[in-house]
């Protein structure tokens, strides 16, 4: 293991990772050494560089096994594998943490909302997946979530539950879109400038080779979101944002002739995604917790709580999932105009 190249990559991304301390450094250098050990007790030319999924795999399970299967320690794996960069071992520790808390913290909502008479209704025999057991598994869990969460509560509740967005992170990450979108001239000034800002950190992920999440960018998965405005974006027609996400795996997506394939390589979330290739029916209703994803920028941007609906998803048969963010009225009017108050908050 190369230390002190690590502990420089992780001092140098301080300002992005906040609160990184030597305390975490330390104990990211610690399973780093830990993994390595496991891989040369199996082979001893083996180390983080030339170790692939199946080895992170098996080594996830002994850390299961051992009961130190914690989010820290995958963190610093994952922190690891994109100093050296192994895109392999990157991509399965993304896969392994993102949304791995959605369902913890569905359940923590449902409590507040309804109290621990309903909870304890709707999760009785409900167990959780572990951290670091194969998502494959997960969707059997939110299958039963949705059956319990629709037979128990109204239709209104479920969403607001659901729009509570547990994986969407504070509203202190979006405050650099607000104070972008009080610079512009308006709503649609924003949104270009929103889509020409990720379309130019795609450009640069494809130019130095790194990944975008879990995903290489080639130059036709950047045409694609090019040409495709409402992309991690948003287009407003009328008083209403549409949006729609980059899918999960682009390249994959775009060449995928088999129509249930082409929504599995769409989707993003780990809940519901291998349902598609099996064939679990789940609650197209779930995906308003990918809609409270996508409108807690729009919290912030706005400075109010907005109204959101799911329009498309591909767990009801469509290619994308496409969600509407409903414009507050004081945001509304002509396409080159901006209230009172908008600009009041501006000064």
């Amino acid at each position: 293991m190369d230390e002190e190249g690590f502990r420089e990559f992780c001092i140098k991304g301080q300002r992005v990772r906040k609160g990184l301390s030597e305390e975490t450094i330390q104990a990211h250098i610690r399973m780093v050494n830990e993994f390595e050990a496991f891989l040369k007790r199996k082979n001893q030319s083996k180390d983080f560089n030339t170790a692939t999924v199946n080895d992170l795999q098996s080594f996830v399970q002994y850390l299961m096994d051992d009961e130190k299967n914690e989010w820290d320690n995958f963190v610093g794996l994952l922190r690891y594998a994109r100093f050296v960069n192994n895109k392999e071992v990157d991509v399965a520790l993304q896969q392994l943490l993102d949304g791995s808390n959605v369902l913890q913290e569905l359940s923590n909502t449902v409590r507040k909302t309804v109290g621990e008479v309903k909870h304890a209704k709707i999760f009785e025999g409900i167990e959780l997946p572990l951290l670091g057991s194969p998502s494959k598994d997960w969707p059997k869990t939110t299958k039963k979530f949705m059956e319990r969460l629709e037979a128990e509560l109204d239709e209104n509740t479920c969403r607001e539950i659901l729009l509570s967005g547990p994986h969407a992170g504070p509203k202190e990450y979006y405050l650099e879109e607000r104070k972008k979108f009080l610079e512009s001239k308006d709503i649609d000034d924003f949104l270009r400038k929103r889509h020409q800002e990720f379309v130019d950190l795609l450009k640069e992920h494809m130019k130095e080779n790194t990944l975008f999440f879990n995903q290489e960018i080639d130059e036709e998965v950047l045409e694609y979101v090019r040409n495709t405005p409402s992309c991690q974006n948003g287009i407003r027609k009328g008083d209403i944002i549409y949006v729609t996400k980059i899918p999960y795996m682009a390249k994959e997506y775009l060449h995928e002739k088999d129509e249930r394939m082409k929504r599995y390589y769409y989707c993003h979330c780990p809940w519901v995604r291998e349902a598609i290739k099996s064939g679990i029916e789940i609650s197209p209703n779930f995906c308003y917790c990918s809609a409270g994803f996508e409108k807690r920028p729009w919290d912030v941007i706005f400075d109010q709580t907005v109204k959101a609906d799911v329009i498309e998803t591909v767990l009801k048969g469509d290619f994308e999932c496409k969600f509407a963010i409903h414009i507050p009225k004081e945001y509304r009017g002509k396409p080159n105009s901006r209230s009172k108050r908008a600009r009041t908050l501006k000064n």
